[in-house]
């Protein structure tokens, strides 16, 4: 269910940046806390035998960081219109990938 779990943030986080949704911070705060958790879990229980947890747990850090801080740039696109329209119809493409995802889980 895992899987299904994340395919479902991924859609509905689409949906709710191509729908411009603004809910509040309780509600926004219990939506990723619950994606986040489960991300994590896929994440923690794919650690590879082999690996180095320190490393391992380094890398996703990292790339977290990184991730977040791309995600800030392209969101202050919002400040132009035509940067607006430019997040809903990604918003609108990553929920219709969420969809294809799911269907294949």
């Amino acid at each position: 269910w895992v899987e299904v779990g994340i395919t479902a943030s991924v859609i509905v986080l689409g949906l709710m940046v191509a729908l411009s949704l603004k809910p509040s911070l309780a509600v926004s705060m219990a939506l990723i806390g619950l994606f986040a958790l489960m991300h994590g879990h896929s994440h923690g229980t794919e650690l590879p035998q082999a690996a180095s947890p320190v490393a391992y747990g380094a890398g996703f850090l990292i790339s977290t960081v990184l991730l977040h801080g791309i995600g800030l740039v392209i969101g202050g696109t919002s400040r132009w219109p035509l940067g607006r329209v430019g997040l809903r119809t990604a918003g609108a493409a990553i929920a219709a990938i969420g969809v294809m995802l799911l269907v294949s889980v």
